[in-house]
């Protein structure tokens, strides 16, 4: 039995939770022939939350003193889009408390975490695209407790645009991916339940065309 959960934030992001059905279990009576079986369902709650901490939000790549970060009209609280709001073409932002993806299943396994856009970074002004994994990074944060010290210029992990097939992607449309293979999962937890915490980082190409870009980014979670 396999059962699909949906959350969504627009860089867009979004999430898709993935529940795969674990195999039948057999149970017999000590002292009777009859044989009970069952089907047990994979159980998997997630929560996608933006701007996730108190100083959320994109701060220029500059060494020394940090600018305070700021964010785009869009970003308003929790649960808010991803906005980095007006950047520079060639240049570098980080930005804070982007993600945090909350996971409690019932595997006792452990599960994977995947997350890939639905497509590379897309102009809505002009139709340009930018390729995804030369523009946008994600790294490890923190819960806001300890603050995160990530800047602009600290290592990230780029996001990939996924081989799977995607349905609804659209600036408005929450995206789904479908999977016949799955890509490298960008976190694991060997424990039933757990916690990621993600800064993003924007490296903008210096061919980059004035507009209003968006992608989505999407998160599946797959218990093993």
């Amino acid at each position: 039995m396999t059962r699909f959960i949906r959350r969504s934030i627009a860089v867009g992001g979004a999430l898709v939770a993935a529940l795969a059905a674990f195999g039948p279990v057999g149970a017999a009576a000590p002292s009777s022939p009859v044989t009970i079986k069952w089907q047990a369902q994979a159980i998997v709650n997630v929560t996608l939350t933006s701007n996730y901490a108190t100083g959320y939000g994109s701060v220029k790549a500059v060494f020394g003193t940090q600018p305070a970060p700021t964010h785009g009209p869009d970003a308003t609280g929790p649960g808010t889009p991803i906005d980095f709001g007006s950047v520079l073409a060639g240049t570098t932002y980080l930005y804070k408390y982007a993600a945090h993806v909350n996971v409690v299943t019932n595997s006792s396994t452990g599960f994977d975490l995947y997350g890939e856009g639905a497509a590379d970074f897309y102009n809505t002004a002009d139709g340009t695209t930018q390729t995804l994994n030369q523009t946008l990074y994600y790294l490890n944060s923190t819960s806001g407790s300890p603050a995160d010290s990530n800047t602009g210029f600290s290592a990230g992990f780029p996001f990939y645009k996924t081989a799977g097939a995607v349905t609804g992607n659209g600036q408005f449309t929450t995206p789904s991916i479908s999977y016949t293979t799955y890509p490298s999962p960008i976190a694991a937890d060997a424990a039933a339940t757990g916690d990621f915490y993600y800064d993003y980082q924007m490296k903008v190409p210096s061919t980059a065309t004035n507009g209003l870009y968006y992608v989505w980014i999407v998160y599946t979670v797959v218990p093993k």
